[in-house]
């Protein structure tokens, strides 16, 4: 924690809100729709991510949260949980899309090619509050954020570094496609396959106390293999329907 002119301020905060602000600049400039429902979009889907990291958190460790409810809220001290972050953006991206007649992957596209980015921030707000740790001591939170930092260029390079042009737009003046070099939801589904990949081989050096089980499997793990299906047929779907 840094103290400047009375105001204490909360490392891993700090790097949350950092990584936040660099994914959506990342959207502002690559995404597939207009920088207008971008902003739209922040502030909501940002939002609703945070409390689906959060509850998927407080799920995992209800028995300590039970006891005292109002630590739920004390996100400073830590404990976010990455796959609740990415489900509860894309229900309201979902919502979002439903509501304003978007296609929801030109949506889901844009936001998922900064969060590695974000991510790799994030998780040097682990290595200030002294956490996520692997069983021999490795620190999984710098292994996690390079690999995602790889997987951030990956997304870029599909993505095509494109420039937001050509753009038609509904009758609600909302944009419906912009030229581009890969079909709706191919950068979607790289960034399912990938994350998943990194989740189920690093959940595997995790200290066993800290480890949230289901069936005797890893819940992180189980959330990689979903992430993995979805992500690989919407991959192999969108390149055989654009042959």
């Amino acid at each position: 924690m840094i103290e400047l002119w009375g105001l204490k301020i909360h490392g891993y905060g700090l790097m949350i809100g950092l990584g936040i602000w660099l994914a959506w600049e990342v959207a502002l400039r690559f995404g597939k729709v207009k920088s207008e429902i971008i902003e739209r979009l922040a502030l909501p889907t940002i939002f609703w991510g945070i409390v689906g990291a959060r509850a998927y958190h407080v799920i995992d460790l209800w028995e300590y949260y039970r006891s005292d409810l109002v630590k739920i809220f004390f996100l400073w001290n830590g404990g976010l949980g990455i796959w609740g972050a990415i489900l509860g953006g894309l229900a309201y991206l979902a919502y979002f899309s439903r509501k304003s007649k978007t296609n929801f992957f030109e949506l889901s596209d844009s936001i998922v090619i900064g969060l590695p980015l974000a991510q790799a921030v994030g998780r040097v707000g682990n290595f200030i509050n002294g956490e996520l740790y692997g069983k021999n001591g490795e620190p999984l939170f710098a292994w996690e954020g390079g690999l995602n930092i790889i997987l951030f260029f990956i997304l870029l390079y599909v993505s095509g570094f494109r420039i937001k042009s050509g753009m038609t737009t509904n009758v609600d003046g909302l944009p419906q496609s912009t030229k581009r070099l890969s079909n709706d939801g191919v950068t979607t589904g790289i960034y399912l396959i990938g994350y998943g990949i990194v989740r189920i081989v690093l959940e595997n050096f995790r200290s066993e106390q800290i480890i949230w089980r289901a069936g005797g499997v890893p819940v992180a793990i189980w959330f990689g293999w979903i992430s993995v299906v979805i992500g690989a047929s919407l991959f192999f779907k969108k390149e055989k329907t654009s042959l």
